[in-house]
């Protein structure tokens, strides 16, 4: 993979184009119908495709190749035997979620920020691709640089966790407002236009996403930041511009040109299979989207039924694994960025705390969130799905052998209940289902519940006394950072407050 390289070379000519347009940035913020030969919504597209990667590389390095931590697919290769199912992955492998994504999101929005003099449209926009990326950065490695980047440095001090996680939900808010009141100035005026694979430049649409996303955020923090999440997550629901609360609303990125990555990495790379978990839950649970999700298995005997593989395994030979499930993306499939299922259930997590989020109760909202999801998928729910005492049991007949069955001991039915944490559990179950193949999301949400029950890793390769079963906390930070910003990496650890390594817990993880 030549993508550091690559990605040198599209922010270099990425810095040529801001540089023969930044001196009309302000006349382009004030008359947006005039046509211009350099026009700066051009800029915003490479910074769109960090919010969940299009191109192949960068999807298998993070959202594949990490993502694999949040139980919806494996890495159907074992790459030298150093991968992150088996909790040792390589120093380069490591710093790719951080490197790429600084690289992609800054160099122009550094332009940005320089050209509007930090006003405007298209600097809130900016704004809000950054904070929807970063999250994912943060997420993943802990504290880290957000606040204090600028122009030409990237080696700067840390925020700690609350820090960025309050930046974050700032500029997510800020976009709000800008996008939302642009959209009502201007009456609906689109300036990105076919520069925006997402909305086709729809600033009410991305205004919606932003509180939409401000209330993930809100409850990411929940448990640690009661009160700044509490605040965040009411205003967010009572903003003018509104939620991502139906499928027409959900954001979805068109791949243009470029393949469906995970089609891509399943089929002609033979890199990429369903994981167990996500199979056997929704095998569990009778599950009508298992059509829309998986293709059937290709072992013998096992061809009219989906087979997931588990995950974490060291040293299989890759061949012997082209049986199991594949994703059951098209070439021209569109990404999931976040969906109006979500929305419902976060809203269900807020009423669980006695948020005011809305009218209804929390279980209302948990059943609106299957109901969405089934209708995004075009399925039809069995008229007992949601009143279901059925339970997931775990993984079976492995077609490779019993020695890759497993048993599952906390699992939860469909239907409601009187326990609110077994509620918790179902909200988060079904939320995992419904943002499938998110699965940077869905490991940050693994890590911050425990639910739902994932399969522990079968080698546990790592040095750094990652438990088997809990599996990876977090990722160490880049050796980039150690070597080229090495003071201010020293205090990032100490945010931390424990080793830099993949066993030390984020502030708001689970300790359980």
């Amino acid at each position: 993979m030549k993508k550091y390289l690559r990605n040198i070379t599209i922010l270099a000519a990425l810095l040529l184009l801001a540089g023969g347009c930044t001196n009309k940035f302000e006349e382009y913020n004030t008359n947006q119908y005039q046509i211009h030969n350099a026009d700066p919504s051009t800029l915003m597209k490479s910074m769109i495709e960090t919010i969940v990667n299009i191109q192949q590389n960068d999807s298998q390095m993070q959202d594949q190749m990490v993502g694999q931590l949040g139980g919806y697919l494996v890495c159907a290769n074992t790459w030298s035997g150093t991968n992150f199912g088996t909790f040792n992955q390589s120093d380069d492998w490591n710093a790719s979620l951080w490197n790429t994504n600084f690289e992609k999101i800054y160099g122009n929005f550094f332009s940005i920020q320089e050209a509007t003099q930090s006003n405007g449209h298209y600097y809130a926009f900016a704004r809000l691709i950054r904070a929807i990326t970063m999250l994912r950065v943060a997420d993943c490695y802990g504290p880290i640089p957000y606040s204090q980047v600028k122009k030409g440095n990237f080696y700067v001090v840390y925020d700690t966790e609350k820090q960025v996680y309050e930046n974050i939900l700032a500029d997510l808010a800020d976009a709000a407002d800008v996008l939302y009141n642009y959209h009502k100035d201007t009456n609906g005026n689109a300036p990105l236009g076919i520069n925006d694979p997402v909305f086709n430049g729809n600033y009410l649409s991305w205004a919606k996403l932003a509180n939409s996303m401000r209330l993930r955020v809100a409850i990411r923090i929940s448990s640690i930041y009661p009160a700044i999440a509490q605040e965040n997550a009411e205003r967010a629901i009572k903003d003018e511009a509104g939620l991502i609360e139906s499928n027409n609303d959900n954001a979805m990125l068109d791949c243009g040109s470029q393949t469906n990555p995970y089609q891509l990495a399943a089929i002609s790379w033979g890199d990429l299979r369903v994981n167990a978990n996500i199979v056997d839950y929704m095998k569990g649970y009778a599950d009508p989207r298992m059509s829309k999700y998986f293709n059937y298995s290709t072992f013998s005997g096992h061809t009219q039924n989906y087979v997931g593989m588990r995950t974490g395994e060291a040293g299989f030979d890759k061949a012997s694994v082209g049986g199991y499930s594949i994703p059951a993306f098209a070439p021209t499939s569109k990404l999931l960025v976040f969906c109006a299922a979500e929305t419902a259930f976060l809203r269900a997590e807020g009423k669980l705390m006695s948020w005011n989020v809305g009218e209804k109760d929390a279980k209302s909202y948990y059943e609106d969130g299957i109901k969405l999801s089934m209708e995004q998928y075009s399925v039809s729910m069995p008229e007992d799905y949601l009143t279901s005492t059925a339970k997931p049991t775990g993984h079976a007949n492995d077609p490779r052998g019993a020695s890759y069955n497993y048993n599952l001991t906390n699992t939860v039915t469909v239907g409601w209940g009187s326990n609110t944490e077994e509620n918790l559990q179902r909200i988060i179950t079904q939320k995992w289902i419904a943002n499938y193949p998110l699965g940077l999301e869905a490991w940050a949400e693994y890590r911050r519940t425990g639910y739902p029950e994932l399969y522990p890793c079968i080698d546990n390769l790592s040095t750094s006394g990652v438990d088997s079963k809990r599996g990876m906390r977090r990722l160490r930070y880049p050796y980039t950072e150690v070597q080229n910003n090495s003071a201010n990496h020293v205090q990032g650890v100490t945010y931390l407050g424990g080793p830099d390594n993949e066993a030390t817990e984020l502030v708001w993880a689970t300790k359980k």
